[in-house]
């Protein structure tokens, strides 16, 4: 076995099926790179240039006293392809994430929007707000205690319902 080793031809057979081993593999990733989808380009490209089932900031009209609105953009899950618009709210005061989602829950509550309780939940004193999800007409807002941007106290999401199925 050794003299076998040792022999000239099978080294040459060995680095023969060596090379030809990294040529094939090579080969088949340039394949397989040639043949994916065009990667998106331009502004936007990562989170879906064309979102327009996004709702618009306005839709929640204005913000409650003391509370400041900001816009953090449309944003798309690539898994899912759902889109959505990220939106902070900033408290005058030194309201905590909690207590700004409580006062933004009311506001909406107040200007007609409707509150849907998680599964199971019955009496709706029993559930926070912030666990709770408003809707109006085909939209659906959802507030987390936990702010998106580093300048704001808390945030809202707000979708489109007829979108979340598609």
């Amino acid at each position: 076995m050794m003299a076998l080793l040792r022999s000239r031809t099978a080294m040459y057979v060995l680095v023969g099926l060596t090379v030809l081993g990294l040529v094939a593999t090579g080969a088949v990733g340039l394949f397989n790179a040639l043949s994916a989808p065009a990667p998106a380009e331009g502004p936007g490209a990562g989170q879906g240039a064309a979102t327009p089932d996004v709702p618009a900031l306005d839709t929640l009209g204005s913000a409650p006293d003391g509370f400041v609105y900001s816009d953090l953009g449309p944003q798309c899950d690539p898994g899912t392809g759902e889109c959505f618009r990220a939106v902070g709210v900033t408290a005058a005061d030194d309201a905590d994430g909690a207590a700004t989602v409580e006062a933004v829950y009311g506001h909406l509550i107040d200007r007609g929007w409707g509150r849907m309780l998680p599964k199971g939940a019955k009496d709706p004193d029993d559930v926070p707000l912030e666990d709770t999800v408003l809707t109006k007409d085909d939209l659906v807002v959802k507030g987390s205690v936990e702010p998106y941007d580093k300048e704001t106290t808390a945030g809202l999401i707000i979708a489109d319902a007829k979108g979340a199925g598609q």
